[in-house]
């Protein structure tokens, strides 16, 4: 559920990636990378820079270094092409330049660019990383010809304290409050809770209840708690209210959630990297797939 940095693990050298998801689903999230996805067949949510866009067929997207997103598919059989790279493959001609919307108004040679991605990153022929980095700057210019664009806001403090916020509300999910949260980042209550709906696109409580339950699911499958153990060390008060929000959430009570579940709103850790990518979701095909021998 909390809200991560995703980092983005290349190849040796390589600043370029490109995979195909069906059925993409993942948490709020943000990198330092951009994001090029194209839907092949199906639909998506797609939730950044405070708006929701519904994005159908044959239609695509750019997500900016930075900004905060998550990528839901209306239907399981959605496939959704995917390329990711390094701000700095671009930065010298795009630095100060954003799109008036993420949502590409224009057709783009998008799948086509990701099938020479595929082929460059996966097959490593001499100088594959230039070809690779070249295909994705030849898109880029094309994308920033013809869509509308303007010079880059500058990311307000908040904005970038927000990310702070989601690391304080994790480490003190049990006894976090609207007023701690105030104090963090410096604003009235009221002011925070519309700001962070904005942001998140939910309320400051149902993120915290989020995180709690997500906690409180590692515990009870743990099985050395029982629940009025798990609704006191979450913070959810009464066993009424845990229970209430419990089963909100996840659908089930406590005591009949299903072994091995897996809660949807969550966000697994490896080391210190996070994956938002939920369950559900699967990477039907990846440049980090099939290599041949790297580059020298």
């Amino acid at each position: 559920m909390s809200a991560t940095k995703e980092q983005r693990v290349y190849g040796c050298g390589e600043r370029v990636w490109a995979g195909t998801y069906k059925n993409s689903q993942n948490t709020l999230h943000w990198h330092n990378d951009c994001e090029l996805i194209y839907v092949e067949r199906g639909a998506v949510d797609v939730y950044v820079n405070g708006e929701t866009h519904a994005l159908g067929a044959n239609r695509a997207m750019f997500i900016q270094s930075e900004l905060m997103h998550r990528i839901n598919a209306q239907t399981a059989d959605t496939l959704l092409k995917t390329i990711i790279f390094d701000y700095g493959t671009i930065k010298a001609f795009a630095d100060g330049i954003s799109l008036r919307s993420p949502v590409l108004s224009n057709s783009y040679d998008i799948p086509e660019t990701y099938a020479e991605l595929m082929t460059e990153l996966t097959e490593q022929k001499p100088f594959y990383i230039q070809a690779a980095e070249s295909a994705v700057v030849r898109l880029m210019v094309e994308i920033l010809r013809n869509e509308t664009t303007e010079p880059t806001k500058q990311r307000s403090k908040a904005d970038a304290k927000l990310k702070g916020l989601f690391a304080k509300i994790r480490d003190n999910y049990a006894d976090y409050t609207l007023a701690d949260a105030a104090a963090f980042m410096n604003m009235n209550q009221s002011y925070l809770s519309r700001f962070f709906t904005e942001r998140t696109g939910m309320h400051f409580m149902r993120y915290v209840n989020g995180v709690r339950v997500e906690n409180a699911i590692d515990m009870l499958e743990c099985g050395d708690n029982n629940v009025t153990e798990v609704a006191t060390e979450c913070g959810f008060g009464t066993i009424r209210n845990f229970n209430r929000i419990f089963k909100l959430l996840t659908g089930y009570s406590p005591s009949a959630l299903p072994k091995g579940y897996t809660f949807t709103d969550a966000v697994r850790f490896d080391g210190a990297h996070a994956d938002p990518t939920l369950f559900g979701c699967e990477l039907t095909e990846s440049s980090s797939d099939k290599r041949t021998s790297p580059q020298t």
